[in-house]
């Protein structure tokens, strides 16, 4: 039974549940502010392992303050109950976005792209790598801001997450061949799942497709995605290089930053809105 209080948050309705625990809209009763509760299930708070993993994740997490990350106020533990509370985003994820049918243009991609490579810019400068990044971990608000959630709770939860093959840690649609191999990350593991993320929302699926997790992990170290330039048109054919250059196998050929990757992104954005111009006239 969740109580209605947490801490300092009223909890109200539920948003989702999943199998780590369920998130509840909430409301901080001593400064009015609404967030989004994570109740973990009962069983995290009797792991001491977990209960250290979880205190010094989130105390790393909180010193993220970005425009295009989901902030975290704080955590805490009631009787049973590990939680921790996060910036209440109104808007949808693109998971959402994508279940419901939308097709977005290589515009919207690209602004996508932009405000995310600015979240991972921010986490890697200061050591966090997001590790699972994935169209459901990104949240599109009501005023068009990208948000980046979730950061570091794979890396937390270690084997209790989406994959348990060795020390898989991820959702395996959009992981990197290193990390299906378990082997150590980098931000460029970051970058591969961003561009599998791009490449979703230009050709409605993830750049992989399998019926069975190891066939899965099997392609993610071996098969390169069909070329995106054979499923959806009119993408600029820089667009599309520069997403294949995130999704390479081996982490040295893909673009190695965030920092080049938002330099390569506002060239290419300016390329294209010069050509649109000379185009017009």
């Amino acid at each position: 039974m969740i109580p209605e209080n947490l801490g300092p948050y009223r909890l109200g309705r539920r948003l989702g549940r999943g199998g780590m625990g369920a998130v509840y809209e909430g409301s901080n009763e001593e400064t009015g502010e609404r967030a989004a509760v994570k109740v973990l299930s009962g069983h995290f708070s009797h792991e001491e392992d977990f209960r250290q993993r979880f205190a010094s994740e989130i105390e790393t997490l909180r010193r993220l303050r970005h425009p295009n990350i989901v902030r975290l106020f704080g955590f805490g533990q009631q009787d049973d109950q590990l939680f921790y509370a996060m910036e209440l985003v109104d808007g949808i994820s693109l998971e959402e976005e994508l279940r419901q049918g939308r097709r977005f243009g290589w515009e919207e991609v690209l602004q996508v792209a932009r405000q995310t490579c600015d979240a991972l810019r921010h986490a890697h400068d200061r050591g966090v790598i997001h590790r699972d990044i994935k169209p459901a971990n990104l949240l599109l608000a009501e005023d068009e801001t990208v948000k980046l959630s979730d950061f570091g709770i794979a890396k937390m939860f270690g084997h209790t997450g989406q994959t348990a093959v060795g020390s898989v840690i991820g959702t395996v649609e959009y992981m990197a061949p290193e990390q299906a191999d378990a082997r150590p990350v980098d931000a460029r593991s970051d970058l591969y799942s961003l561009g599998g993320v791009l490449y979703a929302l230009l050709a409605g699926r993830a750049p992989l497709v399998a019926d069975s997790l190891p066939e899965m992990l099997r392609k993610q170290r071996h098969e390169p995605p069909e070329r995106l330039d054979r499923l959806v048109v009119g993408v600029p054919p820089a667009f599309v290089k520069l997403i294949h250059q995130l999704l390479e196998k081996d982490p040295n050929r893909r673009i190695p930053n965030a920092r080049s990757l938002a330099r390569q992104l506002d060239a290419l954005a300016s390329d294209l809105a010069d050509r649109r111009s000379a185009d017009g006239r």
